[in-house]
Formats: C-alpha cells, sequence, structure tokens
C-alpha cells in the first residue's frame, strides 16, 4: 500500500512538474512586439511586452507616439504609472499561460489578459471593462518581426 502511494505521488509530482514547464513556455512566447491584425479594425497601437526576472515591461505605442512605458512585478503587487500623460495603477499577475493586468485610472478600472496562440505568432488581448461596466471584447495580434528575431530560411 505504501509503494502504490509513492508510486502515486511521484507521478503526480512528474505531472504538476511537466505542467509548470509547459505553463512558463507559453508564459516566455509573450516577449516580443504585437500588433493588431490588419483585418481588425484597432486603436491600441503596437505592444511590446518583456520578461525581467519576476516583472512584466509593457510599452505600448500608436500612430509613433509612446502611450505607455512601464514595468510591474508579477506577484498582483499594484505599481504606480503614467499612461498617456495620466497617473495610473496597474496590478499584474499569471492565471496559467495567460498575464493579467488590472488598471485602474480615475474610476476607471480595465481588466486585460494577455495569451499567446496557435504556433507562437499569435496573441489575443481580452479588454474586459470592469468600471463603467462595458462590454469585452478580443484583440487578436501578430508578432512583429524585427531583423535580430528572424527565422532563418
Amino acid at each position: 500500500m505504501l509503494f502504490r502511494m509513492a508510486v502515486l505521488g511521484s507521478i503526480l509530482c512528474l505531472a504538476a512538474a511537466s505542467a509548470l514547464a509547459d505553463e512558463a513556455a507559453d508564459r516566455a512566447k509573450l516577449a516580443g512586439k504585437w500588433q493588431p491584425k490588419a483585418s481588425e479594425k484597432s486603436d491600441y497601437g503596437t505592444w511590446t511586452l518583456e520578461d525581467n526576472n519576476g516583472s512584466i515591461r509593457i510599452t505600448q505605442e500608436s500612430n509613433g507616439q509612446r502611450i505607455a512605458d512601464y514595468e510591474c512585478n508579477t506577484t498582483g503587487r499594484e505599481c504606480e504609472i503614467k499612461e498617456a500623460g495620466h497617473v495610473a495603477k496597474v496590478s499584474m499577475w499569471f492565471n496559467g499561460a495567460k498575464l493579467v493586468e488590472m488598471r485602474t485610472r480615475g474610476s476607471e478600472v480595465i481588466k486585460r489578459r494577455f495569451q499567446v496562440t496557435g504556433d507562437g505568432n499569435m496573441m489575443e488581448m481580452e479588454v474586459i471593462p470592469i468600471a463603467p461596466d462595458g462590454r469585452s471584447k478580443v484583440i487578436h495580434m501578430s508578432r512583429l518581426r524585427t531583423e535580430g528575431n528572424r527565422k532563418p530560411q
């Protein structure tokens, strides 16, 4: 009986470790520069996500103008940022492979969830208005390739 329990415990630990490794790999795929797909009209511009040892740096640009550039931990602790010249507060954390961002600016609260899909070159950014209540939307984004990260032919 003890042997069976030990074997079962080992199997469960290996499965959990494998799931965590897959999750970490999926999280790492978020790093990069993203833009809404051409088929979707969007005011969201380009987004750059960079992993920095437990923190995520996010840069948002639209029409050549930097809207936001901030770095915050992924433990859910609140960070004060500037976005389009306005003070805001952001919290970020991971829910599985999804990066969740909760942003508060004045009385406006928006939740964003970022998740890479498919072959790693597509990302969904779900925008969920919390206050004032509104309609959620999903922005489909594609990875922008730069000279430094082109795959060999």
